[in-house]
């Protein structure tokens, strides 16, 4: 589905905070896709300033520049390092370790990330869904940063909430507060409800949808 201008200006934005375009690559490169991970690349560079200053500040010309960040792309090494570290970033490799992380005063911080790839639905579901509007705002799927799936992140409109469907191994109980980081910057924290054996209900009374979410913090209790 084509983004939105307003959507695509608003992300543009965002990702000129080196930190926000971090998370925004490293969100593509969990989805597991080349070309989603290329795509997202180049996002990040059109914040930089676009192909033209990007061919400018490096060895690599324009038009192979396009051919690379697409979704036939299949960047060299050379290349792929070249560009990363003329926008700022540079390659890493890092352990798989365990997505939760211990925190002063007896509590620990869960972080989720949106899967770029959203969920999907039966047939019958997705015939309802009258326009690209309602239909983007179908359920996305979280992962925590080792991938593993911890569920779904839906919109409920009768509550006017976002729900995370938990699907994975969370315990519900320890749950205490949530961050949520939008794609366009913003940042919403509260306390959560849980509802349910599986169900909690992160944000109430405001129009945040799937779609719209970076990244998840739970924080938890020992």
């Amino acid at each position: 589905m084509a983004k939105s201008r307003s959507y695509q200006r608003n992300l543009l934005e965002a990702l000129k905070d080196p930190t926000e375009a971090v998370g925004y690559l490293n969100a593509a490169l969990e989805d597991g896709e080349p070309e989603v991970f290329l795509l997202a690349l180049r996002d990040v560079v059109d914040s930089y300033g676009g192909m033209g200053k990007l061919a400018a500040s490096t060895s690599l010309n324009r038009e192979n520049l396009y051919r690379m960040l697409s979704t036939k792309g299949n960047p060299e090494f050379f290349s792929l390092s070249t560009v990363l570290d003329a926008i700022g970033f540079r390659l890493a490799v890092e352990p798989k370790t365990a997505a939760l992380s211990k925190t002063k005063g007896g509590v620990s911080k869960l972080v989720l990330h949106a899967n770029m790839t959203q969920v999907k639905e039966p047939a019958a579901n997705y015939a309802l869904a009258a326009d690209s509007e309602s239909r983007a705002e179908r359920p996305i799927s979280l992962r925590t940063s080792d991938d593993k799936e911890v569920g779904t992140l839906d919109f409920d409109y009768k509550d006017g909430a976002l729900i995370l469907q938990v699907t994975g191994n969370l315990p519900l109980k320890r749950v205490q507060e949530v961050e949520i980081q939008t794609r366009d910057g913003k940042i919403y924290s509260g306390g959560i409800s849980v509802e349910g054996k599986n169900r909690l209900v992160l944000l109430r009374k405001k129009k945040i949808f799937p779609k719209d979410v970076l990244q998840i913090t739970l924080t938890m209790s020992e």
